[in-house]
């Protein structure tokens, strides 16, 4: 190991490199045992294990008290044997509860170590801190107590789960900056509502008291009609005393629904796309200042030595640092007790010296070959030397550059391939080829709709199905000489690698061999052989599935679903916040409304007609509707998504309202439509819009991965380029602690910064050693 790799400043050139590649701040202490916890905290096996107790920690909702280990939600058979509720002993839960907020004190207090800010100016670390306070104390009460009344400190359980992704965190900051515009859309759009509910009292109070009897009915069925779970309910009664009162309620629905209502998402879209970039942004400006400080750091290792605490600082005061020689690695390390300031260097790096960077490194092992790839053939072709602009250049875009280089070798691997046929090649590449099997598929698909249409009874499935089993037959032939034929045409390795390809291959495989079965295999008299009956299922349904390569071979349609599955695999930081809001609803929920609607309120006399409420049409007991309610946590998430779908919505909330007798419980399920699906989903739809208008412009058909997500789909690369000028790059640096320049002027626009000059190799390393070149 060299001797240079062994100390102080070649671990805080480690850490900052890797915290280019994570997009992390440079907020942290730069002493050895800070600089060892920090990279402790973010290695990926310490994030496993913190995202393992977080789940464990959420999912405990799940078997507390109430529990939710019992077949179903529904309370009207909760004596039945078959329904009972599997209770875990007490403590058992409390345990793990504990453990798990243990781990989360041991995690605030080692954040706390490296941040080079105290606690109560980090608002994240500073809400850290509070949280675990508070969820101790309540805690420790609840075990004292043991009173179910303060089971609400639970709420606090998502916090942990947000302040670990730095995603969600940004999310959470571009959705409070939006506020102020989404918020003026919803106060024009709650005049609307009263303006209308007010219309509607004064207009049917007298004639038509179903609706708008009072007040509050009118103002709750025009807000109801908002999102259209009541209409044309609501309007049918004034509709059958006048026609054109329907004038009044299509306007209503026209301003409410169609305008306010769309105007929100755009303004969502727009005010949330604008500040996301800009937070998005920051992790652009985050990795360009990490890499440019550890090439200050890597040039000059006198920079940045007055980020630690004082006991540590006397320590290095007593310390003189000497010239340590070797015959291969040499490095010349200066007198720490050296006090002139430093200033951004212009030096120059060995190639050597970043290779052995890339060894200690933390990082996809891909993008450390790629590098290394890269630097060796740098080294080969070009110079032994790399400036500030190169190193910076090498690690910025390493995942955009490794997804360019991986497609090219991709394609020329796939150029090699000898066992192509020409003729068939061309034949197999042209477009009529793939034409022709769309139609096949398409016709077989038909068909088999026409048949099943004709024979909706049981025996459907065999009643006139000859046209369907020599069509089968036809199909599946052709599909057979179809994939020989594309095999033979493009290659092994082209065909292996190619998605729609093996799609194709794997259900014309399953289809021959379930029908070399069914027509081999012997059937009753009666024909009520029922493995056979299923087989043919299977055949039709594999059918079905090939009329899916229709959207394979259309290239517009190709980049949406390609677009689709990129946001399924990047939207875990949008859920996870869906996720959080709904974990505290439920539990508020449950402190709310549990056991509230109970089996014996629908037998209960309703004003409305002298009837039960169970025999009023449209209602929460007529409708069977037990199962939505909030006696444990799995019925409080199922009921709160049938919510956020707003569907007869308007049915669990008067059902909660009656049994409780009073008008706030509205208020909850009301916030709940308002965060969740007003601002959270319409969060997630702009999101969804940006990427497909985005995919749909560029007609970017790739799926490789390029890096971060929403760097790439926030950020232009012409903008990512330009993150940082010199002038901020350095300032950001003085500001850090990294550099400290007695030639920088903060308020000048350009930096006066000494001229550029490589590095000796005897400053850095000397002559490398024979195994520089790595793989």
């Amino acid at each position: 190991m060299h001797i240079f790799r062994a100390n102080e400043t070649w671990l805080r050139v480690i850490v900052y490199v890797e915290d280019a590649l994570a997009y992390k701040s440079l907020c942290h202490k730069t002493d050895p045992l800070s600089l060892r916890i920090h990279r402790f905290v973010g290695s990926v096996r310490y994030r496993i294990i913190y995202g393992l107790v977080v789940a464990i920690f959420l999912l405990l909702a799940f078997v507390e008290r109430p529990s939710s280990l019992s077949i179903n939600s529904d309370f009207t058979v909760g004596n039945n044997n078959t329904n009972t509720r599997y209770e875990l002993p007490f403590g058992v839960t409390h345990s793990i509860e504990f453990v798990c907020i243990i781990s989360f004190i041991a995690d605030f207090l080692a954040r706390c170590r490296i941040s080079d800010k105290p606690p109560w100016k980090s608002k994240w670390l500073f809400a850290y801190g509070v949280v675990n306070l508070v969820y101790v104390i309540f805690f420790w009460l609840f075990i004292g107590l043991r009173s179910s009344q303060l089971l609400v400190y639970r709420v606090l359980r998502p916090f942990y789960m947000v302040q670990n992704s730095s995603i969600m965190k940004k999310v959470l900051n571009a959705v409070r900056r939006s506020l102020p515009e989404v918020i003026g859309v919803l106060v024009v759009l709650t005049l609307n509502v009263v303006v209308f509910g007010l219309s509607g009292h004064i207009l049917f109070s007298d004639t038509i008291k179903e609706y708008f009897e009072t007040m509050e009915d009118s103002l709750w069925n025009f807000l109801v009609l908002t999102t259209t779970a009541n209409n044309p309910d609501v309007m049918i009664p004034a509709y059958k005393v006048n026609r054109l009162y329907f004038i009044f309620f299509i306007a209503y629905i026209w301003l409410g629904t169609y305008g306010l209502m769309n105007l929100l998402l755009a303004v969502i879209y727009n005010q949330f796309r604008h500040n996301f970039k800009v937070s998005v942004k920051e992790l652009i400006k985050r990795r360009s200042l990490a890499l440019r400080a550890a090439f200050e750091v890597l040039t000059n290792p006198r920079v940045g030595r007055n980020r630690t605490t004082s006991h540590e600082k006397s320590l290095e005061s007593n310390r003189n640092w000497e010239v340590t020689a070797d015959s291969d690695d040499c490095l010349i390390v200066d007198d720490m007790n050296d006090e002139e300031p430093t200033h951004p260097t212009n030096k120059c790096l060995e190639v050597s010296a970043v290779l052995d960077i890339l060894d200690d490194l933390r990082m996809n092992r891909k993008y450390k070959n790629f590098l290394y790839d890269k630097l060796n053939d740098h080294k080969r072709m070009q110079t032994d030397h790399l400036d500030k602009q190169d190193f910076v250049k090498l690690f910025f875009d390493v995942e955009t550059d490794y997804a360019a280089d991986a497609l090219l070798k991709r394609d020329a691997y796939l150029r090699r391939d000898t066992w192509e046929v020409p003729y068939i090649k061309k034949i197999v590449l042209h477009p009529f080829f793939e034409v022709v099997g769309t139609v096949f598929a398409f016709v077989n698909t038909v068909s088999l709709l026409v048949v099943l249409a004709q024979n909706p009874d049981e025996d459907g499935v065999r009643s006139g199905a000859d046209f369907v089993f020599f069509m089968n037959i036809i199909v599946t032939i052709y599909f057979i000489i179809e994939q020989v034929l594309r095999f033979m045409g493009v290659g092994p390795k082209v065909y292996i690698r190619t998605y729609s390809y093996c799609y194709d291959l794997i259900l014309t495989v399953v289809v021959s061999i379930l029908m070399t079965t069914f027509y081999t295999r012997d059937l009753d008299d009666d024909g009520q052989d029922l493995a056979a009956t299923n087989i043919l299922r299977s055949i039709n349904l594999c059918i079905c599935f090939r009329v899916i390569r229709v959207v394979m071979q259309v290239k517009r349609l190709r980049v949406v679903v390609k677009t689709y599955v990129t946001l399924i695999k990047h939207m875990s930081s949008y859920l996870g916040i869906l996720m959080a809001l709904m974990y505290v609803y439920a539990i508020i929920g449950m402190e709310l409304f549990s056991a509230d609607v109970t089996s014996e309120i629908h037998n209960k006399s309703a004003v409305r007609d002298n009837q039960t409420l169970a025999s009023q049409c449209g209602t929460y007991w007529n409708l069977d509707y037990y199962t939505l309610n909030f006696d444990d946590f799995f019925a409080s998430i199922v009921t709160l998504l049938t919510l956020m779908v707003v569907n007869n919505w308007h049915i669990i909330v008067n059902a909660f309202s009656y049994s409780r007798g009073d008008w706030w419980s509205t208020y909850y399920f009301i916030s709940w439509w308002i965060i969740c699906v007003l601002l959270i989903l319409n969060v997630i739809i702009a999101l969804i819009l940006d990427a497909f208008i985005d995919r749909w412009d560029k007609k970017d058909d790739v799926t490789e991965d390029r890096g971060n997500f929403h760097v790439n789909q926030f950020v232009d690369p012409h903008e990512r380029a330009r993150a940082f000028s010199e002038n901020e790059l350095v300032t950001a640096l003085h500001r850090n602690n990294i550099i400290k320049s007695p030639f920088l002027n903060i308020n000048s626009t350009t930096p006066d910064v000494p001229s550029a000059s490589y590095v000796n190799s005897q400053q850095i390393f000397c002559a490398k050693s024979p195994n520089s070149l790595r793989r």
